[in-house]
């Protein structure tokens, strides 16, 4: 999936999907950082996902799959990008 962060590059996410009943949705917010694919967010979302809690997980601006440069956003930006996340859920 993708959707715009705060300063207008797309950013790249990735949506483990219950596989049964949905109890929730929520966005994994790492460390700026990290992206959607590190090992730690993938192993917590999946489980999460098999708890029933659907999880959004993405790439910074600059960082994997993400455009932009990521000395580009502020630490401003980049909650604003995590809150533009949960708005896309």
């Amino acid at each position: 999936v993708t959707f715009l962060s705060s300063t207008g590059p797309k950013l790249a996410g990735l949506i483990d999907r219950p596989e049964g009943e949905v109890r929730g949705w929520g966005v994994f917010a790492h460390g700026f950082t990290l992206g959607k694919d590190s090992p730690a967010a993938s192993r917590i979302c999946k489980q999460l996902a098999a708890e029933g809690i659907g999880m959004l997980r993405f790439d910074n601006l600059g960082l994997g799959h993400s455009e932009g440069d990521w000395g580009d956003g502020s630490f401003s930006h980049k909650v604003e990008d995590t809150v533009r996340a949960v708005e896309f859920m």
